[in-house]
């Protein structure tokens, strides 16, 4: 008996050629707070228990494929995407199908996911797909789709890495199959601090209603914390709860102007006069200190000049502190402080580097 003809798939990088048919969208859906990326779980009834979100494009859709994978996101995963963030990886030509004759493209885009509702039946075949969030190293291994699966996660993990999200270090594995996932807190980040189980709707949603907190994701940390006995809050318990007094403060804040204006901006920079406020402007024997940040999309400084009134300014970077919390960009004051990256890398090619005290 002769063996039937198997479809041959070739991965590219580059646009679908004019002429070849576009038959179905896939999406490497990733969570902008924990770097993971969602993997279909189908039940090991079927052949290919593991897959991404996506499907074929229908007429409502117009032509637009990012309204198909919008769709089919929701349809099957149950999940919001960013599309506006949206970014196309390529495309995998399948040709020698018996099914349907002449070669046909499979187009591939990495998202961002906004927003998760509760898992629910697939309106097209009633089967209700867990989400599976893993990480693009292991992604992979779950599709069984060989070496075009590697490049593919690997084109996913730049576009990644280039939206900010941290896919090169990605929460632990586990089922996110509720509105709300738990995420580790901290309040008071250092000596003396208050950690939380949150159940929330996504780690932004914490930063952008709780005051004065750091969602963890570090893989150690979070896994060390399982052996905490810590106590778990939801974000929309009524209050008294631990978190009444960081929401109410962050309640005021979101009144004043300014509040979140340097979030989600990628890399941005700021000159602040130096006090125990970390905007009073603190004068010495010499005059005002001001700091000049380079901040990450994470709140964390990744580079600083410190201007004296006297004497040349010093430069310092991550590498030089043992501790390095990450800044609350949401705080209304940082917006009044704002400078552009020229006017920071002129200080920092001025600078002179910190001396190392501890010589």
């Amino acid at each position: 008996m002769t063996e039937p003809e198997q479809p041959r798939f070739t991965w590219s990088e580059s646009p679908v050629p004019d002429g070849i048919p576009v038959t179905q969208v896939y999406l490497w859906a990733l969570d902008p707070d924990d770097g993971r990326v969602l993997i279909q779980d189908r039940g090991l009834s079927l052949v290919r228990p593991h897959s991404l979100p996506g499907g074929r494009p229908e007429p409502e859709d117009g032509g637009d494929p990012l309204r198909t994978a919008a769709r089919e996101a929701m349809e099957e995963s149950q999940i919001r995407i960013d599309a506006e963030r949206a970014v196309y990886l390529g495309y995998q030509l399948v040709e020698g199908d018996p099914k349907r004759p002449g070669p046909y493209a499979q187009t591939r885009y990495a998202v961002p996911i906004s927003g998760y509702g509760p898992i629910g039946p697939d309106p097209d075949n009633g089967r209700v797909n867990r989400r599976f969030m893993t990480s693009l190293d292991r992604a992979p291994e779950l599709l069984a789709w060989g070496e075009h699966g590697r490049a593919q996660a690997a084109a996913a993990k730049r576009a990644g890495a280039a939206l900010g999200i941290p896919v090169d270090d990605p929460a632990p594995d586990g089922y996110r199959d509720g509105e709300k996932a738990r995420y580790l807190v901290c309040n008071d980040y250092g000596m003396g601090a208050l950690w939380w189980w949150v159940q929330a709707r996504g780690a932004r949603e914490i930063m952008e209603r709780v005051a004065d907190v750091v969602v963890i994701h570090r893989v150690e940390t979070v896994r060390q914390a399982e052996d905490w006995d810590l106590e778990e809050v939801d974000i929309d318990a009524s209050d008294p709860n631990p978190l009444s007094d960081p929401k109410a403060k962050r309640d005021e804040q979101r009144r004043r102007p300014g509040f979140g204006a340097c979030v989600g901006r990628g890399t941005v920079y700021f000159r602040r006069p130096w006090g125990e406020s970390g905007h009073t402007p603190w004068i010495g024997e010499d005059g005002e200190t001001h700091y000049l940040y380079e901040i990450g999309e994470d709140g964390y400084r990744t580079r600083q000049v410190v201007e004296f009134a006297e004497g040349p300014a010093q430069k310092t970077s991550e590498d030089d502190w043992l501790f390095n919390p990450p800044f609350d960009l949401y705080e209304p004051e940082w917006a009044e402080y704002e400078i552009d990256r020229s006017e920071f890398e002129t200080a920092w090619d001025a600078a002179v580097p910190a001396p190392d005290y501890e010589d």
